[in-house]
């Protein structure tokens, strides 16, 4: 059912879009000239907060391990969180594949499969859960959303208040309330622990914003931190309905669209989306398939090997002392 309505979901964003920007788009020398005018320092922070963001998630994913028994080490967890990113944001059906890979890796880590998959359950969640965090600070802050989104949480709490008056909702569950019990007896850990793996989340995607931030500022933008916030959040929901890799266009066309109805230009608009998804995605896109290379022994072997034949061969001392001077 989920399936059949990102395309409605879709239809409806790209319609919004188009009414937001069609008297907005700027020319190509327009965004251009803003991107090359950009501070290179501001963006050097960015790509930084992108590593720290990715390290933070790294972080997460072996502190879950290991309250499940499974010891990592830093470097490896980092490039396998490295790695199933690039996985997810590069391929067809990248989520699922993404899935699959992280639990061929943690299998070989030793996790055994109940806490990989307890693993995974309860990142997304933190993910999912912390993201919806920033989605309501979001909408809470702006003006034209804030009544909605206040009647809404207002209902949502008043009926999680019925039910807990009517029981304990798992209870009247009883195949959730075992497969969620089951999850976290699985992972084990205190209260301070999840409290702990909660904060991680929240702090990557805090960071990830950060470093949006700062494209901003590198191209002189004219945006509060609320309408930065916006625009991120705005962005990760757009893409949650792309139906490419990456959330590619679908990402870039709901960030846009925020921040140009925001009062931003459109070559400022445009420019912001370029530089964030270079550092955000193609950045760390590309730093993931080298950590994939690297995970797998065979192919990193291979790889070793034709750089050192590549390398020997760019030598003079490769050649017999007769025709060393014509070596390359």
């Amino acid at each position: 059912m989920i399936r059949w309505l990102k395309w409605p979901a879709l239809a409806g964003l790209a319609v919004l879009a188009y009414l937001t920007l069609r008297d907005a788009l700027p020319s190509p020398s327009e965004v251009w000239n803003v991107i090359t005018a950009a501070d290179a320092n501001w963006l050097l922070v960015a790509a930084g907060f992108q590593l720290l963001a990715m390290a933070v998630f790294a972080r997460f994913f072996r502190r879950l391990l290991a309250l499940g028994g499974v010891k990592v080490s830093r470097p490896r967890i980092l490039a396998v969180t490295f790695a199933r990113n690039a996985v997810s944001g590069s391929l067809p059906a990248g989520p699922v594949v993404s899935v699959a890979y992280t639990t061929q890796v943690f299998a070989k880590l030793g996790a055994g499969k109940r806490l990989i998959a307890a693993v995974l359950v309860l990142a997304a969640a933190y993910s999912g859960g912390t993201f919806g965090v920033l989605a309501l600070v979001a909408l809470v802050f702006s003006p034209e959303t804030r009544m909605v989104t206040l009647i809404a949480l207002g209902a949502v709490i008043v009926l999680g208040v019925l039910a807990f008056k009517a029981g304990h909702l798992l209870d009247r569950m009883p195949k959730v309330a075992k497969q969620v019990r089951a999850t976290f007896a699985t992972v084990g850990g205190t209260r301070r622990d999840h409290l702990r793996l909660a904060h991680l989340a929240l702090l990557n995607w805090v960071l990830d914003v950060i470093s949006l931030g700062a494209v901003c500022v590198a191209i002189e933008a004219t945006a509060n931190p609320h309408t930065v916030l916006l625009g991120f959040v705005a962005a990760k929901t757009a893409a949650a309905f792309a139906v490419v890799p990456g959330g590619l266009g679908v990402a870039e066309v709901g960030m846009a669209a925020t921040y140009i109805a925001a009062g931003m230009s459109g070559g400022q608009a445009a420019a912001v989306v370029l530089l964030y998804r270079l550092v955000s995605y193609w950045m760390n896109l590309v730093i993931g398939w080298i950590a994939w290379v690297l995970l797998h022994d065979s192919i990193r072997r291979s790889t070793i090997g034709v750089l050192v034949k590549f390398g020997a061969a760019l030598s003079p001392y490769a050649y017999p002392p007769s025709d060393r001077h014509v070596a390359p």
